[in-house]
């Protein structure tokens, strides 16, 4: 596992050489070099609004009252060990320490560090007419959830349709270039590896969805029930079935 340990100015630094990719409820995703920082946001906000000279104060404020780390760090030791079995996901490579701070915060990780999917695009923006190319990537997906399922890892946040259960607000953890998806966000509270790991169904249920997406963005009627979809071998026969129906046309 790689780790990249830091100074609070040295990190401040970094911020602000990065380029902001997003921010989620607890992180911020920014460029570093080849790859990416997925820090902290607390952390990344005070540190982009105040000046380098305050970031020691900073990372001292920041820790005073809550010395947890950003994510687990055996999780992020355990899936990058698997990265040399995983060949169609990238999985996390390593956690952000911190040096030159009292020694009650040296041990704090506040932030991973992440494969740069340089790029590519959302799943979801990819138009419907490239019906072929579609299916090819569908065909991959699946595929590359059953050699997470195989090596005891599971994303369990696939898709997500926003509070109100729209459609329309669809947002899937998946991106792809070319012909070639990428299962993305694989770290955190939503995936399971090894010990946590119980089955892949919770994982197999939500690519399931993806795949009813698919036949509701066509038109095509299909008796799938969502949610009760779980296996590899119900989600491959689903697929098989949206190919059947698209080259009929």
């Amino acid at each position: 596992m790689e780790e990249l340990k830091v100074s609070p100015k040295e990190l401040k630094t970094i911020i602000e050489n990065g380029k902001l990719l997003g921010q989620g409820f607890f992180g911020t995703v920014f460029t570093y070099r080849d790859k990416l920082i997925k820090l902290d946001r607390n952390l990344y906000s005070l540190l982009h609004a105040n000046d380098i000279i305050l970031s020691n104060h900073v990372v001292k404020d920041r820790y005073r009252f809550d010395t947890k780390d950003f994510q687990n760090r055996k999780q992020i030791e355990e899936l990058s060990k698997k990265q040399k079995d995983i060949t169609l996901t990238k999985l996390p490579e390593g956690i952000i320490t911190l040096k030159d701070v009292p020694e009650e915060l040296s041990n704090i990780s506040p932030g991973i560090i992440i494969p740069y999917h340089k790029d590519h695009e959302k799943l979801e923006k990819l138009s419907p007419s490239e019906y072929k190319r579609v299916l090819i990537i569908l065909k991959k997906l699946l595929l590359a959830v059953k050699e997470l399922a195989d090596n005891r890892i599971s994303q369990n946040d696939f898709a997500d349709y926003g509070d109100d259960n729209d459609f329309d607000k669809r947002s899937y953890n998946v991106m792809y270039k070319d012909d070639t998806p990428q299962i993305i966000d694989m770290s955190g509270y939503f995936v399971k590896v090894n010990d946590e790991f119980i089955d892949a169904s919770n994982m197999y249920r939500d690519l399931s969805n993806i795949l009813i997406d698919y036949f509701c963005l066509y038109n095509i009627k299909s008796n799938a029930v969502r949610g009760k979809i779980t296996t590899y071998d119900e989600d491959k026969e689903l697929l098989n079935r949206l190919e059947s129906e698209l080259k009929k046309r």
